[in-house]
């Protein structure tokens, strides 16, 4: 009996100690747990029903796609912290938020959302990948943002760049008119250059889906170039105290800004801020300029390995929220700028102010432009910004836009036409 009772501890306790030594041994590393963990994670977000019906029937749903890319993560950890906010004022039905996170990169996009899932929010994360089909991230998404896509990195050139994202925004646009509402859903593409790949969104999803010819799609595809605006307000208000012309307040300057979204075709309408400055010349340009190029500048700094991901993320989430806002029925409408397409499917403008627009654009088919947008889309464009444009921006600024957006404009056109030739 005695040894018995010496005896029955060690064995009861035998396979933790067992366990325990084998953890702490050399054999058993880091990346041994790390691999348990995430199995154990990718057979959870891999389940058919991780968010129940009951919360997807109730819940506005939210599609990144590329969320583990350097935006993407940026980008959904701001909207999993900071979305709970809208549902408190929501005046629906909806009661729930849920983030469905998509991203080539199985494992990656696995470790980004349990990551996100550990976050004290209402806000619900889905981890999908091509092991488990898009079809169920998109699936009554009334949101699809889309910062995926590849860098340019040393060596390739623009149209090496272009050639690789035009063919992911196609096979995106393909998945999105095969799984979701047109009638319905927002698209936001952050994905570069903004200035060729939203034409091949559009004109991909009309050309070669006939349901979407008559669900007015075309007015609630977009380009995000809300980043030009950021840096547009940052720069402004950063000279004006360096230069000692205004106090160091709290309040941001508003700074419109239309036209593209790469280089000259980025049109920042100092002219028009509610900042008052007295720049002179020389500093007025310069700018300009650093707003125009100010991607390079964070490339610079990051010595070539990386881009602009936490500003764009930023600017993104800025777009997101209004949309969350408009869906929820917090708000009635947006009023903000947007690459957009200024004609419809059949060719005719996309909404009153259009019409003004196109020939003071010299009849480019798109351009960012002060909107204001409902559930429906697009509903007005505010052609009446560049009227109001100075000698310098009108007579100077926005031809050199136009001349080079046009061209970004055929490109991606070019893309679609080809593609679908060879399909």
């Amino acid at each position: 009996m005695i040894l018995l009772l010496i005896l029955f501890p060690c064995i009861y306790f035998l396979p933790f100690c067992i366990n325990r030594t084998v953890r702490n041994s050399p054999e058993y590393s880091a990346a041994d747990y790390y691999k348990s963990s995430i199995q154990y994670h990718k057979s959870y977000s891999n389940m058919p029903h991780s968010v129940t019906p009951s919360i997807e029937q109730d819940s506005l749903k939210i599609a990144i796609l590329g969320a583990a890319g350097g935006i993407g993560q940026s980008l959904s950890l701001l909207l999993k912290a900071q979305l709970q906010y809208q549902l408190k004022e929501s005046n629906r039905s909806v009661t729930h938020i849920h983030l469905a996170l998509y991203d080539v990169n199985q494992e990656a996009i696995n470790g980004v959302t349990a990551d996100l899932s550990h976050i004290d929010t209402p806000i619900s994360v889905s981890s999908h990948s091509p092991a488990g089909g898009i079809e169920n991230c998109l699936h009554n998404a009334s949101i699809v943002v889309i910062p995926a896509g590849v860098p340019r990195k040393p060596g390739m050139t623009r149209d090496d760049l272009f050639n690789v994202n035009a063919g992911i925004i196609s096979q995106l646009g393909d998945s999105i008119a095969e799984c979701c509402d047109l009638s319905k859903v927002f698209v936001l593409v952050i994905s570069n250059p903004v200035n060729s790949l939203v034409p091949v969104m559009v004109s991909n999803i009309l050309k070669n889906h006939p349901q979407s010819r008559n669900s007015g799609i075309e007015r609630r595809i977009m380009g995000v170039t809300k980043l030009d605006i950021v840096r547009a307000s940052t720069f402004l208000r950063e000279i004006n105290i360096e230069s000692g012309l205004t106090p160091r307040v709290n309040s941001m300057p508003d700074v419109p800004v239309i036209g593209g979204h790469s280089g000259e075709t980025i049109i920042p309408l100092f002219s028009q801020s509610n900042f008052l400055s007295r720049l002179n010349e020389d500093k007025l340009k310069y700018l300009i300029h650093r707003v125009q190029y100010g991607g390079d500048e964070v490339v610079k700094a990051k010595n070539g390995k990386g881009s602009a991901t936490l500003s764009m993320a930023h600017a993104g989430y800025k777009c997101v929220v209004q949309f969350v806002s408009l869906l929820l029925g917090n708000i009635e409408q947006i009023h903000g700028t947007y690459y957009v397409p200024l004609k419809d499917a059949n060719n005719f403008p996309i909404a009153p102010g259009a019409d003004q627009l196109l020939p003071l654009v010299d009849g480019a088919d798109y351009f960012a432009i002060p909107l204001t947008i409902t559930t429906k889309g697009v509903s007005y464009v505010d052609y009446d910004i560049v009227n109001k444009m100075n000698d310098m921006e009108r007579n100077q600024m926005l031809p050199i836009c136009v001349s080079q957006l046009k061209k970004n404009i055929d490109k991606g056109l070019e893309f679609v036409a080809s593609r679908s030739a060879s399909s």
